[in-house]
């Protein structure tokens, strides 16, 4: 593993993986850029760990970083709790247990430095060092695009099931075991929210799918399961692309691209037209990369009735092979 890779790996127990705690998307960036700190290989350290503005800037490729943002999202989430759910032998039950990530947050008081250092607190540090059995190690570069705290859960959540035996088939799918839809949203904060699942779907599981298929190196889909009647959970898919030989084609489903901007012009001017014919392209490609991930597919209605109207502008009438 090269100098890059191996400073941006994050490595926890899956007990933290599994963990419940509802955080945003700052903090979980701000604390997975911690994570990357520690070396899960050695004992515990005395030390702490020193963050920077422009480091979680850089990492996460934005174009402005405010300190003072950072500063008060990690003060929030040093008040949230992360609950693990642990068999006590000795009661002969599982316990419900509260712990929180930093013993310790310190800043410069003056409001000029860029850096706040952090010490894991006791409780969590059990669950990060000298691990040796079910763990997780995921590279934070192939998570820095993920936009929604949920997106960071799941792709933990399907990082843990390398590790464990009988979740790869014979053509290299990994899969998991059913998660009931009560158990994601416990473990994301989302528990009494969203009742409705395609409202589930729509806002939140279907976008976090979209991102990862997007933007890492893993292709996912997944199947809802029925307990009676009613859908109670969900197994997911995927296929890790990095592993796959020469000439592999992508399983993952064509996310829709983004259109160029309208120009400010005149209507009917030359530039229009350019604007036009890169639309035109643009949705072309699109269409042939759904029909050859699935045949049955094809753009929306909406993008659809968009094509024509592109095409009206450059006075061109459009062809039948278009949608195929």
């Amino acid at each position: 593993m090269d100098k890059v890779s191996r400073d941006s790996i994050v490595t926890q127990a899956n007990q933290l993986i599994e963990g419940a705690f509802d955080i945003t998307l700052i903090e979980m960036r701000l604390l997975y850029l911690a994570l990357t700190k520690v070396d899960s290989r050695n004992p515990q350290p005395e030390g702490e760990y020193t963050l920077f503005a422009k480091e979680y800037k850089d990492m996460f490729s934005l174009g402005e970083s405010s300190y003072d943002q950072i500063k008060t999202a990690v003060n929030s989430l040093a008040r949230k709790p992360i609950i693990t759910y642990e068999f006590n032998e000795a009661k002969q039950r599982v316990n419900k247990v509260q712990r929180f990530w930093f013993s310790s947050i310190s800043y410069g008081a003056s409001g000029n430095s860029s850096d706040i250092t952090l010490r894991f607190s006791d409780t969590v540090r059990d669950y990060l060092y000298e691990l040796r059995n079910e763990f997780t190690q995921m590279n934070l570069v192939e998570m820095v695009k993920l936009e929604s705290p949920f997106a960071f859960r799941l792709y933990s959540w399907l990082f843990k099931y390398r590790r464990l035996t009988n979740s790869k088939n014979a053509q290299g799918v990994i899969s998991t075991n059913p998660l009931t839809l009560d158990w994601m949203k416990e473990r994301t904060g989302l528990l009494g929210k969203y009742p409705e699942l395609n409202d589930f779907r729509r806002r939140v599981l279907d976008p976090a799918i979209d991102m990862i298929n997007a933007h890492t190196h893993i292709s996912v889909y997944y199947e809802l399961k029925k307990r009676g009647r009613k859908i109670d959970s969900v197994v997911f898919n995927y296929i890790d692309e990095k592993e796959q030989p020469p000439g592999y084609i992508s399983h993952s489903k064509p996310l829709r691209p983004r259109l160029p901007n309208r120009p400010h012009v005149t209507k009917g001017s030359v530039a229009e037209g350019e604007w036009a014919r890169k639309c035109i392209t643009t949705m072309k490609e699109y269409q042939s990369a759904l029909k050859t991930y699935d045949d049955t597919l094809s753009i929306s209605g909406a993008d659809r009735k968009k094509v024509m109207v592109w095409h009206e502008i450059i006075g061109l009438q459009m062809k039948d092979d278009f949608w195929q």
